[in-house]
């Protein structure tokens, strides 16, 4: 076979192979590899040399298969539409690039697809259902609601619970509505009780009517309203068996949709209806749903027991008849009966192989095949409990037809005629559509008797324009034929445009495509588009770029010298006009209502800028803004310059100070000094007037004590606690530094110890206390700062000018208990707890009532956390000297320092050495007591 024809045919190939229904790789590969040459090699196109190394290069890449962005770019040309994923053979990965299913699920199949549906034989679903039992399963749901409006029989028993109407007219005019008894009596007033129960309506009214005329000589209507409830039993197999109230006219179907209806081994054709120990009727409820027959649903009466019982036997029919189900059979058990039952067969049912798996004798399962082609035999063949029955489909599809696929106009399937060419397919060129390719056509024919794929080339060139009875080829039933477009052997010629268009893209080359034409195509040009000088990259035969340029404006107004013809693979570019000047800005910042960056205009000056910009704010500082402007020197360095201006002025347009803006200035406008700057301080306790109050700049902690009312007469001022943000940011930054040295000294040290641990009982003590360092770590993370500062209160006269009357920051936070009598004892104590304060004892009194010390307390270092926030370490003389300011401690406003006050916390720490690990550390002891003060918290290590 010559070079050329071998590559064309290897194209063909490849485009059957993936998107020709029914054909393999196997079955193409099969038929390359035997197939000759059934024609001269000049009955075949030829293929440049561009071309074929093109194939070459691209089978190369692909190892023989399609690319992904091959198999994107053919699904889009039209003598490949139509053609499903699952028939295109390509590899699973390869199909996974569809953007979405070219096949969506529409729910379930009607009846009619039912019948055009083909499959391969003997693929049927068996996944069935009892029939009828979804009547009860759609029934449950909806509530039961008593029948209303319905006449009442003649033969109605009346009974306790039934309202009897009545109307009296002539001697006595009156209107009752009387209620039956327990004991079956009515009361009329003007005649007396009557005993009415147990009679049929129609005795009832003839009764009243003679006693009426009999006593009071008056006529008489008598009609029933509200009617009494019935009391039933459904029993058996019923999915809630028990006993129902229901109304008076409610029949077999209304006790068993009562009680959820049957269960799955529940009978529908054998339900009982029993009345004073007697069956007095059995329905088949197969009448009920299949011909709506209803004359066996018998009205109920008080006492009824509705039975439902197990199953008789059960057939299942499956596939190819219109209602597959699972069926109880009844009197009749021959396959026509079944058949009936579930709707006879479907037009695509292949009788001449019903087949039935039967469950024989307990022991083994075996198949039984019917060939009923005129359903003649089924009245004889009878069922067995338990047998299943497969009515298969029609395999053969459309037997007489040919189909013509691709570039055609009215693509499909055809009627096959005897004696059928091509050409009475495609009668001329006005069958094809636009871009045919004359040169090569295919013919996909399956060959009996294994019906192998046959590939059978033609030329469509030769066949409509020289009648060349050759290419006009006699078909066969199921031939295929393929008409391709020019585009499937070669890349459709195209221009790219870019820059400033509205839809930048690539585009097909028509003949006399020009500039503007495909400027057009894409969008029109933007508004930024530079009608001056665009350019055109144009590639040669040889691969060569040159720029070709063009004046835009000309160009759109079609210009015969600027609108110059297009090639294939140009590419178009349209500049913007901002690449030819710079878009120059100037911003606005401060108190002004939209800041931001706003387009030079040609002589804008600052009141024209603060307009743009939404104009001055309330609080804007009128008599001073600045104005910060870029200078360049000499084109070498860039600096700023600062100037200031009177904003007020400006905007009267003063010319001094409404200065004209140069590009890229900043205006600032700023804002009026403390402008609307609300501080607020929260104090709450014992305080006359508690509440959140908004403070000045400056104001101290005595004024606003004496603005809140002062104290109240149960204020603890040595317990006041005064918070405040700034300090608490502070704290909780100095109390996250040390958490990370710790935590950085602790686990260096404890990973390197047991990455050097040699033995397995060296290494898995290191672990555990290298366990005990990440949770001594977790557990300081935990802590958080308080921002409390210690200060003491007192008469505001004695806190005014002192140093404890601080001045007020926005947040700060004060709060005055009551007395607290009670004093903490933590730490290394045997029982931690809370006393009640003597002024009497001192705090080893108070260690020894929590127990006294442990055996790792460090007796020496006991300190107390007092109640206005300061930490005082504890003297075991009698004295508490204060070495710092050389002098015995007082308050703050001459009152005696005791050691212990009311809501103190004695704090006794442990000796950390005993700990290995924290020995390690340095000043670990002072670290922990500073973090201790920080939180307010006392610390215990385990």
């Amino acid at each position: 076979m010559p070079r050329t024809m071998r590559c064309l045919f290897l194209m063909t190939f490849l485009f059957i192979t993936f998107y020709t229904p029914g054909i393999t790789c196997l079955d193409s590969i099969a038929y390359a590899q035997i197939q000759g040459p059934t024609e001269p090699a000049d009955t075949l196109p030829e293929l440049s040399p561009e071309q074929h190394t093109a194939i070459e290069a691209g089978i190369n890449k692909t190892g023989g298969g399609l690319a992904p962005e091959t198999i994107k770019s053919l699904k889009k040309r039209p003598e490949i539409k139509g053609i499903k994923e699952k028939e295109a053979g390509g590899k699973e990965e390869v199909l996974k690039e569809t953007e979405e299913p070219l096949i969506k699920d529409k729910g379930p199949m009607s009846l009619f697809d039912r019948y055009r549906s083909v499959g391969p034989y003997q693929s049927i679903s068996t996944d069935l259902r009892p029939f009828g039992y979804e009547f009860f399963s759609k029934a449950i749901s909806k509530p039961l609601t008593p029948l209303k409006d319905i006449p009442v029989s003649p033969d109605y028993i009346i009974g306790p619970g039934d309202e009897v109407k009545i109307l009296l007219w002539g001697r006595v005019n009156a209107q009752y509505n009387l209620v039956v008894n327990k004991d079956g009596e009515i009361t009329i007033p003007p005649i007396g009780p009557l005993q009415v129960a147990g009679m049929r309506f129609d005795e009832m009214r003839n009764y009243l009517t003679d006693q009426t005329n009999k006593i009071i000589g008056a006529k008489i209507n008598v009609t029933l309203g509200v009617m009494k409830s019935i009391q039933v039993f459904v029993l058996g197999e019923a999915k809630s068996p028990g006993s129902y109230a229901l109304g008076s006219f409610s029949t077999i179907t209304n006790a068993i949709l009562a009680s959820g209806g049957p269960t799955e081994i529940g009978s529908l054709r054998n339900i009982q209806l029993k009345r004073n120990d007697k069956t007095i009727v059995v329905m088949d409820f197969y009448d009920f749903l299949l011909k709506g027959d209803k004359t066996q649903d018998r009205i109920l009466q008080s006492g009824d027991v509705i039975f439902i019982p197990t199953t008789g036997p059960l057939v299942g029919i499956a596939g190819n008849v219109k209602r597959p189900a699972i069926y109880e059979l009844k009197n009749r058990y021959d396959l026509m009966n079944l058949f009936n039952m579930a709707g006879g067969v479907t037009p695509g049912a292949y009788t001449q192989q019903i087949q039935v798996e039967r469950i024989q004798k307990n022991e083994r399962q075996i198949v039984v095949d019917i060939n009923d082609r005129n359903l003649t035999r089924a009245k004889d063949f009878m069922l067995q409990d338990g047998d299943l029955v497969k009515v298969f489909s029609i395999v053969d599809r459309d037997v007489n037809v040919v189909f013509l696929n691709g570039n055609v106009k009215h693509p499909g399937k055809y009627e096959y005629k005897a004696g059928m060419r091509i050409k009475d397919l495609i009668k001329d060129t006005t069958d094809l559509l636009k871009e045919t390719y004359f040169k090569y056509a295919l013919i996909k024919r399956l060959r009996p008797p294994g019906l192998e794929t046959e590939l059978i080339p033609f030329s469509p060139g030769r066949l409509l324009f020289d009648n060349d009875e050759a290419d006009n080829i006699k078909l066969k039933p199921q031939d295929s034929i393929y008409i391709f477009s020019m585009w499937v052997f070669k890349d459709k010629p195209s221009v790219t445009v870019e820059g400033e268009v509205r839809k930048k893209g690539t585009f097909d080359l028509p003949d006399n495509y020009k500039i503007r034409d495909a400027v057009l195509e894409a969008g029109g040009l933007t508004k930024d588009a530079s009608l001056q000088k665009g350019e055109i990259f144009r590639v040669d035969e040889n691969g060569g770029v040159t720029q070709v340029y063009f004046n835009v404006g000309l160009a759109m107004t079609e210009d015969p010298k600027e609108n110059l013809l297009l090639q294939d693979r140009d590419r178009i570019v349209i500049h913007s006009l901002w690449e030819e000047r710079y878009k120059q800005t100037v911003s606005i910042e401060g108190d002004i209502k939209n800041p931001g960056e706003y387009p030079l205009t040609e002589d804008m000056r600052i009141s024209d800028l603060v307009f743009t910009a939404g104009n001055i704010l309330e609080s804007s500082y009128l008599n001073e803004a600045e104005i910060s402007s870029h200078t360049i020197d000499n084109g070498k360095r860039a600096g700023i310059d600062y100037r200031t201006i009177n904003l007020g002025l400006a905007m009267q347009n003063d010319s001094s100070h409404n200065l004209v803006l140069k590009p890229y200035d900043r205006v600032f406008i700023k804002r009026i000094p403390e402008w609307q700057e609300k501080r607020f301080i929260a104090i709450s306790g014992e305080i006359n007037f508690p509440g959140r109050y908004i403070i000045k700049k400056g104001e101290r902690l005595s004024t606003l004590i004496n603005r809140a009312g002062g104290y109240t007469d149960r204020a603890y001022l040595r317990g006041a606690v005064f918070t405040r943000d700034r300090v608490r940011k502070i704290q909780q930054s100095s109390l996250e530094e040390m958490i990370v040295r710790l935590e950085r000294e602790l686990l260096a040290e404890g990973s390197v110890q047991v990455s050097a641990a040699l033995s397995g009982e060296e290494i898995e003590a290191k672990k555990v206390e290298l366990e005990q360092k990440q949770k001594f770590i977790k557990s300081l993370r935990k802590l958080k700062a308080t921002g409390r500062m210690s200060i003491r209160l007192a008469h505001l006269r004695l806190l005014k000018n002192s140093d404890y009357d601080i001045e007020l920051e926005d947040g700060d936070s004060l709060f005055i208990p009551v007395k607290n009598s009670v004093v903490n004892v933590v730490g290394a104590v045997m029982s931690r707890g809370s006393f009640v304060y003597s002024d009497r004892i001192d705090y080893k009194d108070y260690i020894k009532m929590a127990g006294g010390y442990t055996k790792y307390a460090d007796e020496d270092n006991v300190y107390v956390l007092k109640v206005d926030g300061t930490a005082m370490k504890l003297s075991k003389g009698f004295f508490n000297w204060n070495s710092s300011k050389s002098r015995w401690e007082l308050t703050a406003f001459g009152e005696d320092i005791k050691e212990i006050e009311p809501g103190d916390s004695i704090v006794v720490p442990e000796k950390l050495d005993r700990i290995a690990w924290l020995r390690e550390i340095k000043d670990i002891t002072q670290v922990l007591y500073q973090i201790a003060i920080a939180a307010g918290v006392a610390i215990v290590v385990f």
